[in-house]
């Protein structure tokens, strides 16, 4: 889970607002909290934001990761964001500007489970 994600895919969705799809290799643990809201951290340095992911934890499971970003134009993170690429499979994917440090997943709100009978 925690660790160097491949952006793959970047869809614009308005002039300040982009919707990253993240690609892993698949965590060797389940997604510790598939029952509730949950996000991740990006790190840049000594910058780090947190993101509630658009994705399901399914597709966490799976490798798959999609973060939606609004740029601030006087943003840290949204500065380093702006200067990653998605992967160019022509060119060795190591040298490239398409990796992000994610954080493994985190609860954000504990949903409440259904009620017995």
């Amino acid at each position: 889970g925690a660790g160097w994600w491949k952006v793959v895919r970047i869809v614009g969705l308005s002039r300040n607002t982009c919707v990253y799809h993240l690609e892993s290799r698949r965590p060797a643990a389940p997604h510790p909290c598939p029952a509730a809201l949950w996000h991740v951290s990006v790190r840049f340095g000594a910058t780090a934001r947190d993101y509630t992911p658009v994705s399901r934890a399914e597709e966490w499971e799976e490798g798959r990761l999609m973060l939606m970003v609004k740029t601030y134009e006087d943003g840290a993170a949204s500065q380093r964001f702006a200067a990653v690429l998605p992967e160019n499979k022509a060119v060795n994917s190591q040298r490239q500007p398409c990796w992000l440090l994610v954080s493994a997943p985190r609860p954000t709100l504990a949903l409440p489970g259904p009620r017995a009978a």
